[in-house]
């Protein structure tokens, strides 16, 4: 009797036991899942905020026309802002300025980016002789223009372009060979832009590289004629000294009554008299 009581007594422990344990892992699976499940909601809600971010950020296709046109540039016709029109008159002035370098320099080289800056100053130290032809001339623009990359790395791109413009033109003016704007204005994505300003912007820097390109010839004149005047001097001054020495020669032993110089000086006011 009594072995029967404490076999019931201890069923019903086990069953206590066993109830509190499932109890605690129903609870416990329940509270982990609901935690689960909002990690998750929060997840969502804050992935579809950034998504949505992103699309708001992200250019649409009228925005693609351009490095520095941005949203600016609009292909549905509607008013253009000033950075596309600042953006479509540099073009101008660029493609107008280029294609009068390839028509005199026949063919242009790719750019290369080279990081080692001293082919660049290198090239920069050969500057152009009064006596070069025309194809020494396109063989030295050539290399000019292929540096051009490098040269805006290294902060050179301004005399680059400089002697670029000047052997271009010195270029122009040996050969027979005239250019014709129109080349220099062909960019289709400017020239028939839905916007009218754009338009005008673009043409307005062809005219605008049209006078770069007198202003270039005109410097490349000016550097020519002082070039000359300079090697003109040099050899007044060569024939000067030179028959100042010759007369110091045929002169009776001057160095007896007087230095060699004092003799020089007195012999350079008979020539300039």
């Amino acid at each position: 009797m009594k072995s029967n009581e404490r076999n019931n007594v201890a069923v019903g422990v086990l069953v206590l036991a066993a109830a509190v344990v499932f109890i605690a892992l129903f609870r416990f699976l329940v509270v982990g899942g609901l935690v689960v499940v909002g990690l998750a909601v929060v997840a969502l809600v804050v992935w579809l905020n950034i998504d949505a971010t992103r699309s708001q950020d992200r250019p649409g296709p009228e925005a693609a026309l351009g490095d520095t046109a941005g949203a600016d540039l609009l292909a549905d016709g509607r008013r253009a802002g000033p950075r596309a029109v600042e953006h479509a008159r540099r073009t101008g002035v660029s493609n107008m300025r280029t294609a009068w370098i390839s028509w005199h320099l026949k063919s242009l080289p790719e750019q290369e980016d080279n990081r080692d800056p001293r082919l660049l100053t290198g090239t920069l130290a050969v500057a152009p002789q009064p006596d070069w032809d025309v194809d020494r001339l396109r063989l030295h623009g050539r290399a000019l223009w292929s540096l051009r990359t490098s040269a805006r790395v290294h902060g050179l791109l301004e005399p680059v372009d400089a002697r670029l413009d000047r052997v271009v033109a010195t270029i122009s003016d040996l050969t027979d060979d005239e250019f014709d704007t129109s080349l220099g204005q062909v960019n289709d994505q400017f020239l028939f832009h839905p916007d009218r300003q754009v338009r005008t912007a673009y043409l307005e820097g062809g005219a605008m590289g049209v006078e770069a390109i007198m202003e270039a010839v005109t410097a490349a004149r000016a550097q020519a004629r002082e070039d000359a005047a300079t090697k003109a001097a040099a050899q007044s001054l060569a024939r000067q000294r030179n028959a100042a020495l010759h007369a110091l020669r045929e002169t009776y032993r001057p160095t007896r009554d007087r230095d060699a110089h004092a003799a020089w000086d007195e012999q350079v006011k008979r020539i300039e008299e």
